[in-house]
């Protein structure tokens, strides 16, 4: 059936991250997010207190703005910036995984530890 996501719906999420994105980029991305969703087995919704929650749809839309936020991080880890006498400061972003790197993967990565998984889980355990 696929996603019920639109690319609207990601610019009014992110409109400082979408101002350049075009609708059918959009959409390409929330086709490959909502995939990933689908691999990751999040559930189409859930009901909370008598309410529908679509667990899959917030899925697909924080992997779709995570995936725009993760392209080209030329500036990744920027503290702040000094213009006059250039300076920049950085913060150690090399300990994170790929999710923790934008507020969208953090917001996925939650949503996963809540819904997502269902049916068999394999770690890899490095030695």
């Amino acid at each position: 059936m696929g996603a019920n996501v639109k690319p609207d719906e990601l610019k009014l999420m992110a409109p400082d991250l979408t101002a350049n994105l075009s609708d059918e980029t959009a959409n390409a991305l929330i086709a490959n997010a909502y995939q990933i969703a689908l691999g990751d087995h999040f559930p189409r919704s859930k009901i909370i207190d008598g309410e529908k929650l679509p667990v899959r749809d917030m899925a697909t839309k924080y992997m779709a703005l995570h995936l725009i936020a993760a392209q080209g991080k030329t500036g990744q880890g920027v503290l702040s910036e000094k213009v006059d006498v250039l300076e920049r400061h950085y913060a150690d972003v090399t300990k994170l995984d790929w999710l923790n790197t934008s507020q969208w993967g953090q917001a996925y990565l939650r949503l996963y530890n809540m819904y997502g998984g269902i049916g068999a889980r394999y770690q890899v355990i490095q030695h």
